[in-house]
């Protein structure tokens, strides 16, 4: 893609990222041509349209959790393992959020949600990358009942991510809302559909390794929409 300099403007606050703006729309100007992401600007990737299969993909993220020895970021929460500040402190928070998928209560999760908007530390927050995994799993397995009301509560927690996180955050987040994120990601469900092991390690081992705990944070969200585990009760 041809461009000139002047065509990209930096993202206030986020000059030094590999992210900038091209006619008010975020995309990743990294040299990486491997972060297959459709805001990838030189080479920008979109996933096939596929139909999944909630049972299959419940099925194989039931042998993800099964077989994980290690818990990165919020992946140790549902763990029960201890969590960095802030994250600890937040730990009320998080459960809400399981809590009301578990009842499937939509109204309990807009609140929760909300909550865990801009939790954590990087550029993309650990409660973001939680959010967005729960999102995008919902995007591909939706609940039935609440279908009719889910573009209302996406168009407010897109309102809200404005100022509740970083634009960046909020970009990605919005992306992962639509059905549509980083391919691994992409991978991580084409290998639960299919529910052969070693795809499905060598996908979650792959999407771990994003960012510092973004791949782990957001594989906690899927497991938490797709009701695989919840996390440990509240000590009293």
């Amino acid at each position: 893609m041809n461009l000139a300099a002047t065509d990209l403007q930096s993202v206030p606050g986020f000059e030094t990222t590999d992210y900038a703006l091209l006619d008010g729309r975020i995309v990743w100007t990294g040299s990486n041509a491997r972060t297959d992401h459709p805001r990838n600007l030189a080479h920008p990737w979109q996933a096939k349209p596929v139909v999944y299969d909630a049972d299959r993909l419940r099925s194989g993220a039931a042998l993800a959790w099964a077989g994980m020895d290690t818990h990165i970021g919020l992946l140790g929460w549902l763990a029960g393992q201890h969590l960095v500040f802030p994250l600890e402190l937040a730990r009320p928070r998080l459960t809400a959020v399981a809590q009301a998928l578990h009842a499937q209560d939509l109204t309990a999760f807009e609140v929760a949600a909300l909550r865990v908007l801009g939790l954590g530390h990087g550029l993309t927050p650990s409660g973001d990358d939680l959010l967005g995994g729960i999102l995008f799993t919902l995007a591909h397995a939706p609940i039935a009942t609440w279908l009719s009301a889910v573009p209302g509560v996406h168009a407010r927690i897109r309102g809200a991510a404005q100022s509740a996180t970083n634009p960046i955050s909020a970009a990605l987040l919005d992306d992962l809302m639509r059905g549509s994120s980083y391919r691994v990601l992409h991978d991580v469900f084409d290998a639960f559909q299919a529910g052969e092991p070693g795809p499905i390690t060598d996908a979650v081992d792959r999407l771990m390794r994003l960012g510092a705990s973004s791949g782990g944070d957001m594989l906690a969200g899927v497991f938490l929409a797709l009701q695989i585990c919840e996390p440990p009760a509240e000590p009293l």
